[in-house]
């Protein structure tokens, strides 16, 4: 009989940081030298289930944090705001100095991606390297590509919203004033985040939290081409080639804008292949690991 090895318990717990409780989970391996992933998501809670898979994926330690108003961390103050993407690196980097941790890897998943891209430039001596996944540089411009199912322009969407005076080229890259917009629901399309009484910006075809839908302005106003190359951090960049939320020339971009990045396309691989659980994504993310602990 087979004796399968006992998986290292995940614990929860809170971490105290400047004006705020927040939700952490750990999941800590065995070795006391694996090295540490960190993970977040600036608007979806992440629970035992993302320890385990990032855990088993990666073979590290994983510690997923909830940022404020994510999960059972404190609510954003004043409510109905949200954080900017600095303020939730700044928690993140409260955390790890709580929880006494040297230099981490953080893996940053679909919007999670941002958080990473934030974190390396606002505190590269946190970080031992940064796995961009499923993400771009530059929100307002993957959402001008028809080809990505979240634009406006994409053509299942176009004709439906042209009809109810919702598509416009010239403004679309703008940033404008991000908190002056709204979600309206179009019959047949879906949620439509727009500017107030403007051209929509987004479409969500499928449910969408109020987190995320809490955090849009603040999304919708990412953009890290102006200093991405400025990067010194070890970076592995993964996509998956069928993915229609962030279709692969975007992923292309953002690798060849991060100095000595790796890239890796998963062939099939949807929108953050981790969760297929891909070999391909185990496979590039150990040699990874074992490269920064070399």
């Amino acid at each position: 009989m087979d004796i399968v090895p006992e998986e290292p318990p995940v614990e929860s717990k809170r971490v105290e940081v400047t004006g705020a409780s927040l939700e952490v989970i750990l999941g800590y391996q065995k070795a006391p030298d694996a090295p540490v992933i960190c993970a977040a998501h600036p608007s979806g809670a992440f629970g035992e289930a993302t320890v385990r898979l990032l855990r088993s994926v990666s073979g590290a330690s994983v510690v997923c944090v909830n940022s404020r108003g994510i999960g059972d961390s404190s609510p954003v103050v004043p409510p109905g705001g949200w954080c900017t993407l600095d303020q939730m690196v700044d928690d993140l980097e409260g955390v790890r100095g709580r929880l006494g941790l040297g230099a981490w890897l953080f893996w940053g998943m679909s919007g999670g991606g941002w958080l990473g891209q934030a974190y390396a430039r606002r505190y590269p001596q946190g970080l031992s390297g940064l796995i961009l996944e499923s993400v771009c540089a530059c929100f307002r411009e993957r959402l001008a590509d028809p080809s990505c199912v979240l634009s406006p322009f994409h053509p299942p969407w176009r004709e439906a919203l042209a009809e109810r005076g919702l598509i416009a080229l010239d403004s679309h890259l703008e940033v404008g004033d991000a908190n002056a917009t709204e979600w309206i629901e179009v019959e047949g399309v879906g949620s439509v985040f727009r500017r107030l009484d403007g051209p929509a910006l987004l479409v969500s075809p499928m449910p969408l939290s109020p987190e995320m839908r809490a955090a849009m302005p603040v999304l919708w106003s990412v953009d890290a081409r102006g200093w991405l190359r400025q990067l010194r951090i070890p970076t592995l960049v993964i996509g998956g080639s069928a993915d229609p939320i962030v279709p692969v020339p975007h992923v292309r971009s953002l690798h060849e804008a991060i100095p000595g990045s790796q890239l890796v396309i998963v062939p099939g691989g949807g929108h953050a292949p981790v969760a297929e659980r891909r070999a391909e994504v185990k496979d590039a993310v150990r040699r990874f690991l074992r490269d920064r602990v070399a």
